[in-house]
């Protein structure tokens, strides 16, 4: 072998991760491109009105309501209509970019979970978030965003990890202030807050703080203080269906509730959900549970954004997208449970799968059957978990 070919292969060698990086980076955008021309339902009754309202507005347009999502959300648009003329391109190149954040996200995150002991598997969970068919499914053919708001949770949790609380909570809020399904994480935040006693309840205060901070160009060109808030609170009140393509507890009822019987049963579901997580709650705080081992932490994110998606009423398919990522994390941290990752994974493709292409990959009820067991047993392991960790805690303090 010549010189060249040694330093060639010595050089790949060395650089065998960063080329997987790129080579990963390279292959997901050119499939995203490929659904950057796809069309869907959305778009067209909504986004693109959204955008043509915006488009052909000055700037008054921002003292006004444009669509249902937050104030922030209509600011970036604002500010990418005025350079970009394509409204389908622009939505979907918004969400791409934050597709590759979510992903780097991901990875750090990952490889603090792991001590920083292996750098392939960082690796390993950037290629499999950004080549998730959901998530490019999300961005560059649905034109959605969950990608923006979930990107920043990730980088919160990595935030709160390092002990670096601040960071951590304006990551939160930003969070907030773009999706109001940051309320899935937001309990976890609570129980961790409960459990370590890290930080006082005050930093929670930044979470409102920062959205009113984002929310400040509106309200300078004519919004009502109030918007900033009346806005989650209409989204909160859309729809009078119990689900909406979302295989959790309520998909086994029936869709045709009468609008008195749909307010009844939601308001139940919330005091549910509430109920399971309070559970949960005093059981950890009963096992003295205090998150010194990651692995059991990142479990109870994953149990907390469960519970909310299982119980909660009128989720839609999209919703799951955070549990999607943490499961695929946990799964390549800690190389188990990855049937968990794809029965999620897959439950949130049969959602999509239906409605972009109108094509049903399994029935709903046969997705909800395996999505709820996927559920029980993460339900089961962090339950046999914790109770690991009082008898390893009882026979320490016997040894001393």
């Amino acid at each position: 072998m010549t010189k060249v070919e040694n330093k060639f292969f010595d050089f790949l060698r060395k650089n065998i991760l960063l080329i997987g990086f790129a080579c990963v980076t390279v292959f997901g955008l050119l499939i995203r491109i490929c659904g950057f021309d796809f069309v869907s339902w959305d778009f067209r009754s909504f986004l693109s009105v959204w955008w043509d309202e915006i488009y052909y507005a000055d700037t008054e347009i921002l003292a006004k309501q444009v669509g249902n999502y937050n104030i922030p959300y209509q600011l970036l648009i604002f500010v990418f209509s005025r350079f970009a003329d394509n409204g389908l391109y622009a939505y979907k190149a918004i969400s791409v970019f934050f597709d590759l954040a979510l992903s780097v996200g991901s990875a750090l995150l990952a490889y603090e979970l792991c001590g920083r002991k292996s750098k392939l598997v960082p690796f390993l969970t950037y290629s499999i978030t950004f080549c998730s068919v959901t998530v490019i499914l999300n961005s560059s053919f649905w034109a959605q965003c969950d990608s923006i708001y979930v990107s920043f949770i990730i980088f919160s949790l990595f935030f709160l990890l390092r002990e670096k609380t601040i960071p951590s909570f304006v990551l939160l809020a930003l969070a907030f202030t773009f999706k109001l399904q940051f309320v899935f994480i937001l309990p976890f935040y609570l129980f961790y807050y409960v459990l370590t006693r890290k930080f006082s309840v005050i930093y929670f205060l930044i979470i409102p703080v920062v959205d009113i901070i984002f929310c400040l160009p509106a309200i300078l060109f004519g919004r009502s203080f109030g918007d900033i808030f009346k806005i989650y609170v209409d989204q909160s009140n859309v729809g009078t269906q119990i689900q909406m393509n979302c295989p959790n507890l309520y998909a086994f009822l029936c869709n045709g509730l009468s609008s008195g019987n749909f307010y009844l049963l939601k308001n139940f579901a919330i005091l549910l959900t509430v109920a399971v997580l309070g559970v949960m709650l005093v059981l950890l705080i009963y096992k003295r549970v205090d998150f010194s081992d990651r692995r059991i932490l990142l479990l109870t994110a994953v149990w907390t954004v469960f519970t909310c998606i299982v119980f909660l009423p009128s989720m839609h398919e999209r919703y799951a997208y955070l549990l999607d990522i943490l499961v695929i994390i946990y799964a390549v941290v800690y190389q188990r449970d990855v049937w968990v990752a794809l029965v999620c994974n897959m439950a949130s493709l049969c959602g999509y799968s239906h409605y972009l292409f109108s094509y049903d990959v399994l029935d709903l009820k046969w997705v909800t059957i395996f999505y709820l067991a996927a559920y029980a047993y993460v339900t089961y392991s962090l339950l046999k978990d914790v109770a690991t960790v009082k008898v390893r805690k009882l026979g320490k303090s016997k040894n001393t």
